[in-house]
């Protein structure tokens, strides 16, 4: 049928009015339906969309065309969260007129699945504009709670946001009213009940209460009930902090209105504050903390409260201020609370904010205020951090702040071991990767220490044993660190901020060693989701900063800057302030090997010097930027000194020396890098390690007084990415082209680069589906010889996986197969 459908639309004026969408509609046809005509032309489809929004007269003109065979129609109902095609909004007599069709055996009744991530991913890329940095397309599918109209009002609203220069994540989170999202939202919260809707909007309040105090003042089984529909986030550590869906939230605090819900949370801050509780919770006293400050008090009136009470909700108001990246609302509620009592760790807080706005702190003197008695551990840590903010850059500073906090004295063992562990990582900053790996190693082996603290020194081990070359102990060590960190009973024992650390870990050990990143990326996957659903500023900032340091490891430099232009934007907390140099000389470096020197440069350029000197280990990095993005601008002889520095930094870690000295070599500085390089590959376990001493002797087999430096270059870091059949398992993860940042598709070209001898015979029985361990049996070599050839031709190739390989050998190269014959 060459005509187009008759379409009806549902309206409100038109959908109390009998035969409404028939008379609005200047279709001929839906005339004829009304009068109960058949067509002149055959039988029209007729599309209605929302059909119980419209008029029942319209409703059963049209079901008596289907009945009599003068029509075909399409039915459209929005079903409620339970399945039900009954909204409470819509017109249920004309949502069972079209429902009896299907239960009369007259029509077909297809349900649209839930939305899955790969269905959300695909709308997406329609609904949304390319730019979107992949938190924030997470974001959007946490945020939409499965509904593709609302996905679809998200997303243009995020696209919208960045195009003005906004943060798409805070326009989500706090959408004005009357817009299209306003009323798309609307209409799905009017699909929760009352009760739901004002639990939902009391938990909008405070993000991150324990679910034991929020059960206190609101109800157990709506709280329960949420959580399954994943309206509501819990972040399964042990206090099962719970985080709404926050545009839903603020959505239903609108319905519910602000009375309502100053009502549940007032009652709650009440109960906390009287003389006779002893139940305290953080959220809801940074809630009345920010109150006092603000004039708008929630609970009892500020001079009806306890000066201690006072003192401690100003106390943990101006810490979390401080965490989130707010130094000037912090140094408010310290300065408040100070007011009612000369409380040293308020003094602490308002040192902390006062250093992270550039202002002069004298330590010295807040020292000696925290000497009179016992300090908690969490008061000695953020001493250092106050320290650090103060100007204590550069691991010796930073290691004379620790002695100095630790003279004060805590009780506490948990003290001592966080100290510790920060001796450990400024020994790994130190590029020390011996000591900083013993250190480690006793401290994950200390009874009472706490999970977290295990956890952290499992990874330190294991990425100081991957810099020095040993890289079965290192992923020895990441092993024990999923093993401690590992969920038991539904409960895990860090938190997302700590998980996506040790992914950013196990990435950086990975690209080192030249190994497989597909395990991490795909737990990457979720701990993006999980920082989505949590809206922390902290969480999203590292996320961010990690998923850019995946990109540049894998070789896809474009989506790397993305990801780094909204992590930086996000960055305000210290924590994750303090990883963004790391993230920028990654995604500069991926970015000089695929042809955007230019840009590359502004990244280094934009990089704070304060951040990373007198920290060996960054500043070694920053050399091989440096030498990477000064020989993709043409600028030899500046790379080839880069280089040289970096070599001599690097010289007590074999795995980052091995890749100095490679850089040395395809810049024309042969004669005693490549000796000293083929040297260490002789019994080195890294394949990385192997795979340049392959690569730098065949540059110099080749005698070729112009190479094309770059590409010599990508070649020395092409194993960086995985097998090119995992991504990230995020939403931003679309479509990965052939492309990789080799700059070379996986065609099967060997142009560039020829395979050896030894490298075809293993690339075709790879290509017969046999294994490392059966051709090394075959042609008489060692597993790992094995390996490291299998790795250098994909290298060379650019090809993902071993199956590519073999293809693309074979069929570009025909004559190799009476080669494959000779092998048998």
């Amino acid at each position: 049928m060459d005509e187009p459908p008759l379409v009806l639309r549902s309206s409100g004026p038109h959908s109390s009015v009998p035969h409404g969408a028939l008379t609005a509609s200047h279709d001929p046809r839906a005339a004829r339906l009304r009068e109960g005509r058949p067509g002149e032309d055959g039988r029209p489809i007729v599309v209605i969309d929302d059909a119980q929004e419209l008029d029942p007269a319209s409703v059963a003109a049209v079901v008596r065309a289907v009945y009599a065979g003068h029509a075909t129609a399409l039915f459209a109902l929005t079903v409620t969260r339970d399945g039900s095609t009954r909204p409470p909004d819509g017109n249920p007599d004309a949502a069972q007129m079209a429902t009896d069709l299907w239960l009369r055996g007259l029509a077909d009744r297809v349900d649209l699945s839930a939305l899955t991530p790969r269905d959300a991913d695909r709308l997406l890329e329609l609904f949304a504009a390319p730019e979107l940095d992949a938190l924030t397309r997470a974001s959007i599918v946490a945020l939409a709670d499965g509904s593709r109209m609302l996905l679809r009002e998200l997303a243009g609203e995020a696209a919208q946001a960045v195009r003005e220069g906004r943060d798409p994540i805070t326009a989500l989170r706090d959408s004005p009213p009357h817009g299209r999202l306003s009323d798309a939202l609307a209409a799905h919260v009017s699909q929760l009940g009352s009760v739901e809707r004002s639990t939902l909007a009391a938990l909008g309040r405070v993000a991150g209460i324990p679910r034991a105090d929020a059960a206190r003042f609101l109800p157990s089984t709506v709280l329960d009930a949420l959580t399954s529909a994943r309206l509501v986030h819990d972040d399964s550590t042990p206090a099962h902090r719970l985080t709404a869906n926050a545009a839903l939230a603020r959505e239903a605090s609108r319905r519910v209105g602000a009375a309502g819900v100053d009502a549940l949370l007032e009652g709650a801050v009440t109960r906390m504050f009287a003389p006779t509780s002893e139940w305290w919770c953080e959220p809801l006293s940074v809630l009345a903390a920010r109150g006092w400050l603000h004039g708008t008090s929630l609970g009892p009136m500020y001079e009806n409260v306890p000066t201690a009470i006072r003192v401690r909700a100003a106390l943990d108001a101006a810490r979390r201020a401080n965490d989130a990246g707010e130094p000037a609302e912090a140094l408010a509620h310290a300065e408040l609370g100070l007011q009612n009592e000369d409380d040293a760790r308020l003094h602490v807080e308002k040192c902390f904010a006062e250093a992270a706005q550039g202002g002069t702190v004298d330590f010295d003197a807040l020292l000696e205020r925290l000497s009179g008695g016992p300090v908690d551990t969490p008061t000695l840590l953020r001493c250092v951090r106050v320290a650090t903010l103060a100007g204590a850059t550069g691991v010796d500073k930073i290691e004379a702040a620790i002695g100095r906090v630790e003279s004060l004295g805590c009780p506490n063992a948990r003290a001592s071991a966080e100290l510790e562990l920060l001796r450990a990582e400024l020994l790994s900053s130190r590029m020390d990767w011996k000591n900083a790996a013993r250190l480690a190693e006793t401290l994950f082996a200390q009874q009472g220490n706490s999970t977290s603290l295990r956890v952290r020194s499992a990874v330190l081990a294991g990425l100081s044993h991957t810099c020095l070359g040993a890289w079965d102990k290192g992923q020895a060590w990441f092993l024990r660190a999923h093993r401690s960190a590992g969920e038991r009973g539904g409960i895990t024992p860090i938190t997302t901020v700590e998980r996506l650390g040790v992914a950013g870990s196990e990435i950086i050990a990975a690209g080192i060693a030249g190994t497989d990143l597909g395990p991490t990326l795909a737990r990457l996957g979720g701990e993006v989701d999980a920082a989505a659903r949590q809206g922390n500023a902290e969480t999203a900032a590292v996320a961010g900063l990690v998923l850019a340091c995946a990109y540049a490891v894998l070789g896809e430099p474009e989506r790397a800057a993305r990801e780094l232009d909204a992590a930086v934007r996000r960055a305000r907390p210290p924590a994750a302030a303090d990883m963004v140099p790391l993230a920028q000389i990654a995604v500069a470096r991926a970015l000089a090997l695929s042809d955007h020197a230019l840009e590359a440069r502004e990244i280094l350029d934009r990089i704070h010097h304060g951040a990373i000197t007198g920290l060996p280990n960054l500043e070694h990095a920053r050399m091989v930027a440096e030498s990477y993005v000064s020989a993709a601008l043409g600028r030899r002889e500046e790379a080839l000194a880069a280089a040289r520095s970096a070599a001599t930094a690097s010289a007590a870690a074999p795995a980052l020396l091995a890749r100095d000295l490679y850089q040395m070599v395809v810049l024309g500085d042969a004669d005693q890098a490549l000796p000293e390089i083929q040297r260490m590959a002789e019994d080195s376990e890294v394949p990385a390690t192997r795979m340049l001493s392959d690569a730098a002797t065949s540059l110099v087999d080749d005698h070729d007084d112009d190479p094309d430096v770059v590409a010599a270059m990508r070649l020395g870091t092409a194993w960086d990415g995985h097998d090119g059949t995992t991504g990230i398992g995020v939403a931003s993860d679309h479509g990965r082209g052939a492309e990789r940042g080799s700059g070379r598709s996986h065609d099967g070209d060997a142009s560039d680069f020829e395979l050896t001898r030894r490298e075809r015979e293993i690339v075709l029985l790879v290509a017969e589906g046999l294994g490392n361990r059966e051709i090394a049996e075959r042609l008489y070599l060692s597993v790992r010889t094995v390996e490291s050839h299998v790795y250098q031709a994909r290298a060379k190739l650019g090809v993902g996986s071993r199956a590519e390989l073999g293809r693309a050998v074979a069929a570009r190269r025909p004559e190799l197969r009476s080669l494959s014959s000779r092998v048998r």
